[in-house]
């Protein structure tokens, strides 16, 4: 029986360690880790519809900043980022004429593709490195910090 007890504590002992983990990789945001350079793809189209959705981050809830853009054969859903950060460096209206590079992933059960750079009218705004770190890492923890 005492077995049994010290199998159950480190069983609740191990899941509350991995929950921590996950907590502080959450930390940084929900798209953070999700951006996978081996399954980068390249969309264009028009801008269709521009979506603020509400999500945890940062220890926080945070608006994040989706357009859905209309190509030949789909419309797909876009993640940009922070729309804090997005807004300040681009504006986006629907009808733009956009070509999206960024990582093809599942969120939900829903296809979405995390921008790593977009070209809209002539200009160009990158989201993340080559690596797929965001380029507003560290500033929303530090902004969250102040």
């Amino acid at each position: 029986m005492a077995k049994k007890m010290y199998a159950v504590y480190g069983l609740i002992l191990l899941v509350f360690v991995a929950s921590q983990v996950v907590a502080q990789q959450h930390g940084k945001g929900m798209m953070y880790h999700m951006y996978d350079v081996k399954t980068e793809t390249t969309v264009s189209g028009t801008v269709d519809e521009i979506i603020t959705e509400s999500h945890p981050c940062c220890g926080k809830t945070m608006d994040h900043y989706y357009i859905t853009v209309k190509t030949a054969a789909e419309t797909i859903k876009i993640f940009l980022g922070p729309t804090d950060y997005v807004t300040k460096q681009i504006t986006l209206k629907k009808g733009d004429s956009i070509t999206v590079v960024g990582s093809k992933t599942t969120l939900r059960n829903e296809a979405v593709i995390i921008a790593k750079k977009i070209n809209v009218n002539k200009t160009d705004v990158v989201f993340r490195n080559d690596d797929g770190t965001p380029t507003w890492a560290g500033q929303m923890q530090q902004h969250h910090h102040k």
